[in-house]
This record gives C-alpha cells, structure tokens and sequence, in this order.
C-alpha cells in the first residue's frame, strides 16, 4: 500500500480513484507547513503539489516515485533539483484549458463593457439616475478588434477560438510557428509588433527565466493606449509596477488581472484603479475542473507506481527508473 501526500486540502471527490492507499491532506482551504512537509514527506510514495517544492523540501522525498503538479504551471517546483535527485515530475495541462480560457473571455468581457465598475457605482451611489442616461459609461464592443495572444499553447488556442467566435482579428507570438489546425487564421508576430497592433492582448505564457518580466516599461510603451492587458497566467511575467504606471497615466484603457507578482498580496495601486478588474487566482476554480484535476493526478500517480511511464513528465531523461511500490489503492488521512 502506498503512502500519497497532497500538500492543500483540495477536493477529494476523485482522489477516490487512489484507494485503498493512504492519502495525506489536510483539511479543505489548509495546507501542510514547511515542518509538517518536512516531516511526512520522506514516508510518502507519491506527491501531488499544490504549491512550491524547493530543493530542501524535494531532498526529503526519498522514496518518492513522482511529484504531480495540480495544475498546468510548474514554475513552484524546483525542476532542476527533482531531476537530479531522479524524481520525475509531471502536470495535468489538459485539465485546466478549458475553464482558464474561459476566465480569459469573462475577464475582457468584463473589462470591455465595464461591467465591475458600473456593479461598483451601481452600489455606492446614493443617486443612480444619471448612471441610466444613454451615451454615458459606454463601454467597447469587441468585434473588429484585434486579439493578441502572447504563448499559444493549449490554453492561449482556446482564448483565440473563443475571440474568434466574438468576431475579433487573432494575431499571436510564440517561439515556434503553430499549425493552422491550431491557429485557424491568425497570424503570427514579433512581439512588439503584436503589442502595437493589438486591442487586448492576453498571456498564456509559462514561467521561465526567459519570461519573467517579459511585459515591462518598454513593451508597454509599445501599446495603444486604447488597448486592454489580461494577465491569467503568471504574476511575474509583467513588471507590475510599470503596469500600474501605465494605467494611472492613460497609457492603456484599462487591465484585468488573475494572478499577481506577490501572490496573495495585491498592489494597492491596482485595487485604486476602476478601469481594472481583479480576481484571486481563479483560472481553474470550478469544481467540475477541481474533479477532473483530482482524476488526472490520481491517473498519473497510478501510472508511475505501477512502473508505467505518466503523461506529461517533465523531465522524460530520468524516465524509466526503479520503481519499488505497486499501486493498490487509497484512504483518507
């Protein structure tokens, strides 16, 4: 029987699929300690990671078969380190494509009409009557418009079909040139060229020492000040003080923001802002994907204790390796 260790109290419904194996998780909105990870982590079999394993923490996984990241991103975990410590690590991508897409169009959506800063008026003001006047508040219709995506990976294709059935133009930048199977018509740029010519540009990019910071003074500089900025992938991709620069002096139209550089702590510059739309982290924050990432772990930790090689490994060069447990199955701790 194995020993499996979820590091948040997440939703359990489909972790079923492990039993009758022993999981480890604490109580939903918890998470383990950096003692408590210390401490139970060198007994377990497999880990799913909901948050950041550092080399120290990875150095105690000694008989760890595979670390599962709960997600599509895997900048929290030391990748290098697992690695070297022969620890394969995988993610689920497939799992959250559809529901952060989906947040992307509700978010510009949002953003365009204006919708949370007239729910913000609607309730503050004592008098509403010249809210309803027509020719005030107008928003910005979207179809015309030019959508930038910025990564188009499985999540960023999506975002692009889905501004592609709101009648937007899809101009795109990626590394690699993607097949017009994925990309239907839209065209691919450099990305300052697609920051110039864009209405709404959108990230779905990774985290990596390459784009960290990729959207700073300069790029912004670049944009119409007519244009939209949607953030759902990573923080640290934007530097957010030149973001917030560029919003208080109407360089940009406004910004819609779901993840943050200092997670959870939000700039109270942003918060300051009407013509910015902000959620906490909320890309795959329905229980149908929930469920379907708790399925997707639990198949990749079954795989890996069988001896099976998982989907999505992320370091396939330590792949195959010795593996000592037999996956049975899983009980609640």
């Amino acid at each position: 029987m194995a020993k499996i260790l979820i590091t948040h109290g997440v939703p359990m419904e489909r972790f079923g699929l492990l039993s009758p194996n022993v999981v480890l998780c604490p109580e939903p909105g918890k998470a383990f300690d950096r003692a408590e990870l210390c401490s139970l982590l060198p007994a377990c079999d497999a880990v799913v990671a909901c948050g950041s394993l550092d080399s120290v923490l990875l150095a105690a996984c000694t008989r760890v078969k595979l670390i599962v990241c709960y997600g599509a991103g895997y900048d929290a975990i030391d990748l290098d380190a697992a690695t070297a410590l022969g620890i394969p690590v995988a993610n689920i991508p497939d799992s959250v494509t559809e529901t952060t897409a989906q947040l992307t169009i509700a978010l510009m959506l949002s953003l365009t009409r204006r919708v949370c800063e007239m729910d913000h008026l609607l309730r503050e003001k004592k008098s509403t009557r010249k809210l309803f006047t027509m020719g005030r508040s107008m928003g910005v219709s979207l179809e015309g418009l030019t959508l930038g995506v910025v990564g188009m990976g499985r999540i960023g294709s999506r975002v692009a079909e889905l501004g592609r059935a709101l009648h937007m133009r899809v101009v795109y930048h990626n590394r690699g040139i993607k097949p017009f199977s994925v990309v239907g018509n839209a065209r691919r740029l450099p990305l300052m060229e697609l920051l110039r010519v864009a209405d709404v540009v959108t990230l779905h990019c990774p985290l990596t020492p390459e784009t960290e910071g990729m959207i700073g003074e300069e790029e912004l500089k670049l944009m119409k000040p007519t244009a939209f900025f949607i953030n759902t992938a990573r923080g640290r991709l934007t530097d957010e003080q030149a973001l917030a620069d560029a919003l208080e002096q109407g360089r940009l139209m406004g910004a819609a923001l779901d993840v943050f550089a200092t997670e959870p702590e939000v700039s109270a510059r942003f918060k300051a802002l009407p013509n910015v739309v902000l959620t906490p982290h909320i890309g795959s924050n329905t229980l149908h994907t929930r469920n379907r990432m708790g399925e997707q772990c639990s198949d990749r930790i079954l795989t890996a204790l069988a001896g099976r090689k998982p989907e999505n490994l992320l370091n396939p060069a330590i792949w195959p390796r010795t593996l000592g447990v037999g996956a049975t199955d899983v009980q609640q701790e």
